[in-house]
């Protein structure tokens, strides 16, 4: 069963791709050119207006819509900025995902080993994600809200996915964006064509600029490994003023640092602030532990020399 918000925004989607206005699609349907106006759909007491069976009739009749069409629209993500509290929100429903598909892990006892030989009493893996349906669906869809809300989907022409684990979120995202997907090599591969990009990037977008590209990986610590992606694709000509990642640290001033550097702006869902607020509401882990990643998220560097 479809929502009130919901039935609205296919109504103005099917509109935008035909060309239309909301109320211009009324009018070619039939009806009063103020029907489908944003301040008729609340009625002056508060309660909900929803458009009548008869109107959506004329509607897809008109424009040679099906009902299983019209749904697709209805799937489509709805527009307008997200508030705070809405960010807050997916937040906060993002970790709740990781960590009840243990993509997250806490363990302050027998801390974790990183690739880096660094310890630390928490771990993420954002590819173990991508087997959940359910999580990994709404997590994407949360996505391309997100970017919908703080970019806008006519400001980005390509999602670029960056080897190796940001090529799937890179997939999923640009599906619901209904963009073109491209993903970048850490480095040329050594034959053929000795591509670094691979997918097609045009030397112009449909405005005649550089293409606007947005590099998509899976989560940032410092954000170091990100130079080697946005610089490969701005030689390729493309135009790369955003990163998006699942998951941020958001724990290291580098990360801001180095963002700034690159004239990056990131987007990200949630941060390990976000996941130890979903921990300890749900006392997920005993006060010890909790403690102990808080200690470890306030002061890395504090929590490595005692550790050590």
């Amino acid at each position: 069963m479809f929502t009130h918000s919901q039935i609205w925004s296919g109504l103005d989607q099917l509109a935008k791709s035909k060309g239309y206005s909301p109320s211009g699609l009324a009018k070619i349907a039939g009806l009063d050119p103020t029907s489908f106006n944003k301040s008729k759909r609340i009625s002056p007491d508060g309660k909900p207006r929803w458009p009548s069976t008869e109107s959506l009739a004329k509607v897809l009749s008109v424009t040679e819509t099906t009902m299983s069409n019209f749904v697709l629209f209805i799937d489509d993500m709805p527009s307008g900025k997200l508030t705070e509290a809405e960010k807050k929100e997916i937040a906060l429903d993002t970790a709740e995902a990781l960590i009840q598909t243990k993509s997250i892990l806490f363990n302050a006892s027998k801390p974790f080993t990183l690739k880096s030989g660094k310890k630390s009493p928490v771990y993420i893996d954002c590819r173990r994600l991508v087997s959940f349906v359910a999580e990994r669906s709404k997590l994407m869809d949360h996505a391309a809200r997100l970017l919908e809300s703080d970019i806008g989907g006519d400001n980005l022409d390509i999602l670029a996915g960056g080897e190796t684990a940001g090529i799937p979120y890179g997939a999923y995202i640009s599906d619901r964006m209904k963009k073109p997907m491209i993903y970048v090599r850490k480095e040329p591969k050594g034959y053929g064509r000795m591509a670094q990009i691979e997918g097609v990037l045009p030397e112009k977008n449909a405005a005649g600029n550089k293409p606007n590209v947005i590099l998509i990986e899976d989560l940032q610590t410092d954000g170091g490994s990100k130079k080697i992606f946005v610089e490969a694709l701005r030689e390729a000509g493309a135009k790369v003023d955003h990163a998006f990642v699942v998951f941020h640290y958001g724990i290291f001033d580098a990360s801001e640092e180095n963002m700034k550097a690159l004239g990056i702006t990131l987007h990200a869902l949630c941060t390990w602030w976000d996941v130890l607020a979903v921990a300890k509401d749900n006392n997920y882990f005993n006060d010890e532990t909790l403690a102990s990643v808080e200690s470890f998220l306030s002061d890395p560097i504090g929590w490595q020399d005692d550790c050590g």
